[in-house]
């Protein structure tokens, strides 16, 4: 299988469809790190915190302002649903097929771009938010899953804070 492109994708908040969606930048997924150095090492290497993860912002960017984007700027949880189809080229068989991909996140506004004012132009609204949450399914597949409010960093089925909750009391 060769991966291709994304054939086209929808967003959702809270089950109702966003329209006029140019595209998304989806979050960087950064480990929060610490310099480790001393005596019997030669030099010094930044090693990952276990589950701990760095900021992580998504940015929507919107053709137009409107009187549904411009709402996003109420400083409350979103709930965002991002449904996508996949493209592959099956080599073996010499076809192209598709994949479902899904990405879920719950986000905070941190900033809203209205954009310029061009006429017969687009005008480059923008959203960025805070994830709090992200899960990444293919293919009805969960492939990851972070949940900094719950605790959680699952990757390919396992849970990388799970004993530290347990150290901690969370579960």
């Amino acid at each position: 299988m060769i991966p291709e492109k994304l054939v086209g994708f929808e967003c959702y908040d809270e089950g109702n469809r966003i329209v006029g969606i140019a595209d998304v930048v989806l979050p960087n997924l950064a480990f929060m790190t610490e310099t480790v150095q001393g005596a019997g090492i030669a030099g010094e290497f930044e090693t990952p915190t276990i589950g701990l993860f760095q900021s992580m912002a998504t940015t929507i960017n919107w053709r137009v302002l409107t009187d549904e984007n411009v709402t996003y700027v109420a400083p409350k949880v979103y709930h965002f649903d991002f449904r996508g189809s996949k493209q592959f080229l099956n080599h073996s068989v010499g076809e192209l097929e598709k994949q479902m991909l899904s990405v879920v996140m719950r986000v905070l506004p941190k900033t809203l771009t209205l954009g310029n004012l061009q006429q017969g132009a687009q005008m480059g609204t923008s959203g960025e938010f805070e994830v709090l949450y992200v899960k990444i399914t293919l293919n009805d597949r969960e492939l990851v899953e972070i949940d900094k409010i719950a605790y959680k960093c699952i990757v390919n089925g396992v849970d990388y804070l799970e004993v530290a909750a347990q150290h901690m009391g969370l579960r």
